[in-house]
């Protein structure tokens, strides 16, 4: 049985951002300058200290950056070694090799994928000074028995917790489970500011020393003088705005990375002889940073074999980290689940704005692949509806003479590609748009040229968007108008590009014309809810929509900005006092 095929990518990783993370974002823009320049980086810093329960928290430019002043506060270098673990991002590794310490490999345990206690104290010796345990996935470390050799040996614990915010070990959250920790808040995180990171400590000594260096090493006490060489391994204010937004929604966010992983967990739990999934301890939360698998053994692919497979299917994937020691400038270890792990695992699709629906599909076709008994066999929620909008939107744009009848002879005639051969019609868009103007966020010169540019790579070129020639009777274009920024989710489009470009004759044809289009939208895409946006001075405009049943639920303030002969109404964001002479209005049917 073949299953259908998505025809858009279903990607590995994405953020949640929300209108707070905008508006914090904003008003740093706006307002975080000069005497506010760090305002929201204390916010952040100590709002992210009380939720990992941790006396200090630094913001930083990476977790690589966090770790390497850790590295540096606590004096290490030639001739120190640092334990890491084999299945870890180059960074942790990287930051010991950055001060001249060696970072000596040890294996990690085969179900929670995590540091193993018992390699560890292996690997110990007289120049050891340092575990570095790694929350890897989401999945915190066992760590009474890293607390126990660390003890014996007198040795620190800085914590690489990267990848685990709101993760826990016993209760406590990652970060506060050493002497030191260090986040990342780079793009693909959980809570993401970019690229950023985070110290975090209860040690105020420590903390001392990383601020020191942190800030270039500057004398305290006397301004702009350096008692020794520093690094710039600051976050900016603006980062740190996104970052306040996150850490107030973190437990959200951890939230529905849980709800992620229990669906993989739902579909393809009962896999566990061709797929080992991400574990979960009795004493752990795990956040599911990433859902990932194992291939086992019976499984019968590589892992590059069934990445591409998953390619095929439209679905991304990515390696779970390679062992270290495999890498040319460090030296092959013995550690058997970590290569194991480290060329068998991989990362699913995770981000967290992926859908139940979405998720389904890549299960399916998982199971497909494996030759595993199938639990359905076909797209289906808002993934179906994508596709048959997309579908249908495709075979218009691809048929000659698709036409909808509409009243009394009238038709909507859809623009297609055989339309980018005929300068006639290329040449009526072009004096409509010209015609037009007032009507359209952005005014610029109108030329045939860029007018076949856009009807090639902005609208043919579109999945989700559409225009339909406005034809009377005897088959006179007057005007055009279409579909676009459809929300597949909500089964929600925008009216767009309505233009009457011949006046004086049909009269009525546009309000036929778009009752036609709301009605096809309806009863043959599937829409529910229709949109449109229009000036707040086209009151010709205003007034048709209006005898079609749209109301107005948003009003927003426009700034007028020119560049030469171009004319550019952009969006008033976060500014009480700004006097507008003009709104866009969003208008709901």
């Amino acid at each position: 049985m073949k299953l259908a095929i998505c025809n858009k990518l279903i990607l590995t990783a994405g953020p949640s951002i929300t209108e707070k993370e905008v508006e914090y974002g904003v008003d740093a823009i706006r307002n975080g300058w000069n005497e506010h320049h760090s305002d929201y980086i204390k916010k952040f810093e100590k709002k992210f200290g009380e939720y990992v329960a941790c006396k200090h928290a630094v913001a930083t430019s990476s977790c690589t950056g966090a770790m390497h002043l850790i590295m540096i506060a606590l004096g290490y270098g030639h001739g120190d070694e640092i334990i890491v673990p084999e299945i870890t991002w180059i960074a942790t590794a990287a930051a010991v090799r950055y001060v001249g310490a060696t970072p000596v490999f040890c294996d990690v345990d085969r179900d929670s994928w995590t540091m193993d206690p018992k390699s560890v104290e292996k690997l110990i010796t007289k120049k050891t000074k340092a575990i570095m345990p790694v929350h890897i996935y989401g999945h915190p470390c066992d760590m009474e028995p890293l607390w126990e050799l660390a003890r014996k040996h007198n040795l620190k614990i800085i914590e690489d917790a990267a990848q685990s915010i709101g993760a826990e070990y016993k209760g406590r959250k990652t970060g506060n489970l050493g002497d030191a920790g260090a986040f990342s808040f780079q793009g693909a995180k959980a809570i993401v500011t970019g690229e950023g990171g985070a110290y975090v400590s209860n040690d105020d000594e420590l903390t001392e020393k990383f601020k020191f260096y942190w800030d270039q090493g500057r004398d305290p006490n006397r301004a702009l003088y350096n008692l020794d060489i520093g690094y710039k391994y600051k976050m900016s204010n603006l980062q740190a705005a996104i970052g306040l937004a996150q850490i107030e929604r973190v437990e959200e966010i951890v939230a529905r990375k849980i709800e992620i992983f229990g669906w993989y967990q739902k579909r393809l739990g009962d896999l566990s002889d061709l797929i080992a999934l991400n574990a979960q301890k009795s004493w752990a939360k795990n956040i599911y940073w990433m859902s990932s698998i194992v291939l086992q053994e019976k499984c019968g692919f590589t892992r590059d074999e069934f990445m591409k497979k998953l390619k095929e299917r439209m679905i991304d994937s990515r390696p779970i980290f390679y062992p270290l020691s495999c890498f040319p400038m460090f030296k092959k270890a013995n550690n058997q689940n970590a290569y194991h792990i480290g060329f068998n695992g991989i990362n699913l699709p995770s981000g967290h704005n992926r859908t139940e629906e979405e998720i389904d599909y890549i299960c399916f076709h998982i199971r497909e692949v494996l030759g595993a008994k199938l639990l359905g066999n076909k797209i289906s929620g808002w993934l179906e509806h994508r596709e048959n909008v997309e579908k249908i939107l495709q075979k218009f744009k691809s048929e000659k003479n698709s036409e909808i009848v509409i009243f009394n002879g009238g038709k909507l005639i859809a623009i297609g590609y055989q339309d980018l051969e005929k300068e006639d019609k290329i040449e009526l868009l072009a004096k409509w748009r010209s015609e037009n103007q007032h009507a359209f966020p952005s005014q610029f010169p109108v030329t045939f040229a860029g007018t076949k540019s856009w009807l090639d790579k902005q609208l043919l070129a579109a999945k989700d968007r559409i225009l339909f020639f406005v034809a009377d009777e005897k088959g006179q274009l007057i005007g055009h108008v279409g579909l676009f920024r459809f929300d597949y989710h909500k089964k929600a489009c925008e009216l767009d590009n309505i233009v009457r470009g011949v006046h004086l004759v049909a009269r009525g044809i546009m309000t036929s014309a778009c009752k036609a289009l709301i009605e096809f939208a309806k009863k043959e895409l599937g829409v529910s809810e229709i949109y449109l946006r229009v000036f707040s001075d086209n009151e010709v405009a205003l007034k048709l929509y209006r005898n079609l049943g749209f109301e107005e639920i948003i009003r927003i303030p426009l700034r007028e900005e020119r560049n030469g002969e171009v004319i550019c109404w952009k969006e008033v964001i976060s500014d009480p006092y700004f006097v507008a002479k003009k709104y866009f209005i969003t208008m709901k049917l």
